[in-house]
């Protein structure tokens, strides 16, 4: 199974636990600190049980980060500050 995650910078920039739905419930997903757009996560056991065999597949989890369209002046101050 593969799904998609929209997640914000400071999610990206700092690393967050977000819950995410399975085929078997929600189940907690870990963004580490540093993740970048694009990413794929691995959520072992939980896909669909296999055609040929035992045993479940996997969940991938592609991850997007969502850039802000507008900022106020003191969000663009500190993101400038931070770029230092």
């Amino acid at each position: 199974i593969h799904s998609s995650l929209d997640i914000n910078f400071t999610q990206a920039a700092l690393g967050d636990k977000i819950d995410i739905e399975t085929v078997e419930g929600v189940v907690k997903l870990k963004i580490p600190a540093g993740t970048q757009s694009g990413t794929t996560f691995k959520i072992k056991n939980k896909g669909i049980n296999r055609l040929q065999g035992s045993g479940k597949g996997d969940h991938f989890v592609k991850v997007k980060v969502k850039t802000p369209t507008s900022l106020n002046r003191k969000q663009k101050e500190l993101l400038k500050e931070l770029s230092k």
